[in-house]
């Protein structure tokens, strides 16, 4: 039987914390069978022989900017089935003048308040899709950046959190995903916006649903 192969890529602003956020998954993704690489450069994504023979990225890089060979090879990478995750800033606070890479995403950050929010992370109770990622977890708080994104409706969402009006910008509140799955070409994509530091990639269930989904975004 073949080994699959897990990619991380890492690297970028260093207040995410690539390395040791990374590493707290790198375990499980071995366990679950998977030979992993590390890669701390972008170029890795020149390698169209490498991305096409791997299952699974795994993309941890704030603040990064990719080539116009870079984002095209990854994103054909990804079309062709080669599964593609990450969490916070390191997946949709990146690339941001992408617009191939953030279409495959299908999210970008745009604010958040300033400072750790207390919030609620509400599970979708009847998901159109790929529940197993979220199946036998509940609602559950969290003290950790609060993000407002943008997002588009190819994804199937998970999990949602409410923002709460501030600083008279606007009048009610607005609901987030927090959690999304989608699909790109034959490839599966998987993004949640929790995960600042390794302490909030520590909180059990984040734990779980970004384990699950990185193994779900696979190959």
């Amino acid at each position: 039987m073949n080994t699959r192969r897990a990619l991380v890529v890492r690297g970028g602003w260093e207040g995410h914390d690539p390395v040791g956020c990374t590493e707290l998954f790198v375990p499980r993704l071995e366990r679950a069978g998977f030979g992993v690489t590390v890669a701390e450069d972008l170029a890795v994504y020149e390698d169209a022989e490498l991305l096409a023979a791997t299952d699974l990225v795994v993309h941890s890089w704030s603040g990064g900017e990719l080539t116009p060979l870079q984002e095209a090879t990854l994103v054909r990478a990804v079309e062709a089935g080669t599964g593609f995750a990450g969490w916070h800033g390191g997946v949709i606070g990146t690339n941001v003048a992408n617009a191939g890479y953030l279409r495959m995403v299908g999210g970008r950050f745009l604010w958040h308040p300033e400072g750790f929010q207390d919030f609620t992370v509400r599970i979708a109770r009847s998901p159109d899709r790929d529940g197993e990622i979220v199946a036998g977890v509940e609602d559950y708080d969290v003290h950790t950046e609060h993000y407002w994104v943008l997002s588009d409706g190819l994804n199937t969402v998970l999990a949602t959190s409410v923002l709460a009006p501030s600083e008279g910008q606007w009048d009610e509140p607005v609901e987030f995903p927090v959690v999304w799955t989608r699909r790109w070409g034959a490839g599966k994509v998987f993004v949640c916006t929790l995960g600042h530091r390794v302490a909030n990639l520590e909180v059990e269930q984040t734990a779980t649903i970004v384990g699950r989904g990185l193994e779900w975004a696979a190959r």
